[in-house]
């Protein structure tokens, strides 16, 4: 079970690359990305993931035009050594992710003649990537979510195409994650009853302006708990601090938010004001891209469904409905894009605003 990762000198555990540290079956290793045109009302959101406990991959490309989000949802099976022969591609069906140079440039393509939704696209960044703190999460007894992640705020260059309809990128602002480790609803196999969690709000902004850049994240819970606070505001000529505190106003409506304002307290004292709003007006809904156990069988990421190409579009309503094929269906969590200004400087931002209920199945009300 050798494979090219193992002639490095970069092991972490005992075993070949191949076994990863824990045998469950909900570990995960997932790119995302997202993008927005800073003049228009588009959008778009990305990502794939790989399980190497259930031997599968799956991929999305969910495009927002409007008040419609066009939705291509894809899934394989693999070997799971013979896939990581060449560590910087990613490839499900059509769905393509090429890391061209680690943490500065990456070619998403998704290439077929038949799809209804094609793209060539380029993330390209000269900012630092942000390592958040680790996530750890228990339900009870029992370990729901651990995982790593780090943010990259950049920008696209190329095209996207939905329905041969081609949307010119030209200088599209754009954030991409990469994320590891162990989440909920992963492998269709976990009773949601296993997976409920404490309500909480949660405020991540992955954002950037001409002269800085960085990730902020609060989570407040319902029980009573400590907040969860983790980020760091950059300068352009690398300097950083910390972010100790979040103070939030938050104008909430149905389906998501309408504003949003943030100070910052960093560490040394200083203060950082924040306002936002959607840019565009829809927030995405996260069930288009395979979230929430969003594949048509019901069985959410990672689960062995064989190779499956899903296509479907979603009517985001002005009351905060979610209609797919003129019915209301549950969207999952809404995540925002948004214009921002930072103590009045103007920039962009992916600013997801999450009223997380116990009951997975439905958020943000």
């Amino acid at each position: 079970m050798l494979t090219p990762l193992d002639e490095s000198l970069f092991h972490q555990t005992s075993d070949p690359f191949a076994v990863v540290a824990t045998p469950d079956h909900r570990f995960f290793d997932r790119y995302w990305f997202s993008g927005l045109d800073p003049v228009g009302g588009f959008a778009f959101f990305a990502g794939t993931g790989r399980y190497p406990n259930m031997a599968t991959r799956d991929a999305f490309v969910n495009v927002l035009i409007g008040s419609r989000q066009h939705n291509l949802r894809m899934a394989t099976e693999i070997d799971v050594i013979a896939d990581a022969a060449d560590i910087h591609h990613v490839g499900v069906g059509p769905f393509e992710i090429d890391v061209e140079e680690p943490f500065r440039r990456i070619r998403l393509t998704v290439d077929g003649p038949s799809e209804p939704i094609r793209v060539e696209l380029v993330f390209t960044t000269a900012r630092h990537p942000h390592l958040e703190a680790k996530h750890r999460e228990m339900a009870g007894h029992r370990l729901i979510q651990e995982q790593t992640r780090y943010d990259q705020v950049g920008s696209w260059n190329g095209w996207v195409e939905v329905e041969g309809r081609r949307l010119d990128v030209n200088d599209w602002w754009g954030d991409r994650d990469h994320s590891w480790g162990v989440r909920v609803d992963v492998g269709g196999l976990e009773p949601p009853p296993l997976s409920r969690r404490v309500g909480s709000l949660t405020i991540w902004c992955n954002f950037s302006t001409s002269t800085r850049y960085g990730l902020i994240q609060l989570r407040e819970y319902a029980d009573g708990r400590p907040p969860y606070v983790d980020g760091r505001v950059y300068a352009n000529d690398g300097s950083s601090l910390a972010v100790t505190a979040v103070n939030h106003d938050v104008t909430k409506v149905p389906g998501g938010w309408s504003e949003a304002l943030l100070r910052l307290t960093l560490e040394g004292g200083s203060e950082l004001s924040m306002r936002a709003t959607p840019h565009p007006s829809r927030a995405w809904a996260s069930r288009g891209g395979g979230y929430n156990r969003g594949f048509n069988d019901g069985s959410g990421f990672g689960a062995r469904r064989g190779d499956v190409a899903e296509y479907d579009v979603y009517e985001l309503a002005d009351a905060g409905a979610v209609l797919c094929d003129g019915h209301p269906i549950e969207p999952g969590h809404r995540e925002n894009l948004a214009a921002i200004e930072v103590d009045g400087e103007a920039g962009f931002a992916h600013l997801p605003i999450m009223w997380r209920r116990g009951d997975m199945r439905r958020q943000n009300e």
